[in-house]
């Protein structure tokens, strides 16, 4: 592969799907109810937790982590993540398949999700012929987006200096910890618009795939 090709490295929610159409909500009820649970409390009360959880560590699990210790990371990703209901969720990004097989170089897909559900994702929307890696969080040890633990797992398991590797991804807070890495980067989605933290903006799979020529 010639140096200067990228390797780009997704993220699963938002980005290569939908998940704001329904597949985030079953998650975020399913977190609730393990988290009410586990930790004796009321629904609403759980709820609030996880979304602090979620707004200070930029994963739900980081927060338990940090101030739950007793609560079993597997048995909480397994509980909060019921493939058939999401499957049948599933809305891929339009045009999907041909972005990315316009865009040149290496694939992987980085989530935050546990590694059984980013593969059952990606199988469901056959496009497990694009990437020749995909990382769950408990691939890299439950390091998360945006620590940067997580971002050098990725690179040194795909033998990849950051700075040759694009992140494309919805949150800001990732873009930035990517960027700080000396990675390039990409906002996705429809919220995405001009940023320090973005070193390109593309809103849809057709302005991604539009950056092909761009990104070399």
């Amino acid at each position: 592969m010639p140096p200067s090709q990228p390797v780009w490295l997704f993220d699963l929610d938002d980005t290569l799907h939908r998940a704001d159409a329904g597949i985030f909500r079953l998650i975020n009820r399913r977190m609730t109810e393990f988290m009410a649970r586990e930790l004796s409390l009321s629904l609403p009360e759980a709820s609030d937790l996880r979304e602090h959880y979620w707004q200070l560590y930029g994963a739900t699990l980081g927060g338990l982590q940090q101030h739950h210790p007793q609560v079993c990371p597997a048995e909480f990703l397994c509980q909060s993540h019921h493939l058939p209901e999401l499957i049948a969720t599933l809305q891929p990004m339009p045009h999907i398949d041909t972005a990315l097989a316009a865009l040149p170089g290496r694939k992987a897909v980085f989530s935050n999700g546990p590694a059984f559900y980013v593969r059952a994702l990606i199988e469901a929307m056959r496009l497990g012929s694009h990437f020749e890696a995909l990382f769950g969080v408990d691939n890299l040890a439950l390091h998360y987006k945006p620590q940067p633990q997580a971002f050098h797992m990725v690179c040194a398991a795909l033998a990849v200096p950051p700075q040759q590797c694009v992140l494309v991804d919805d949150s800001p807070a990732n873009l930035q910890a990517a960027k700080a890495l000396r990675m390039r980067t990409v906002w996705f989605g429809s919220r995405a618009q001009p940023q320090p933290c973005a070193d390109h903006i593309a809103r849809d799979m057709c302005e991604l795939q539009a950056l092909a020529g761009e990104i070399m």
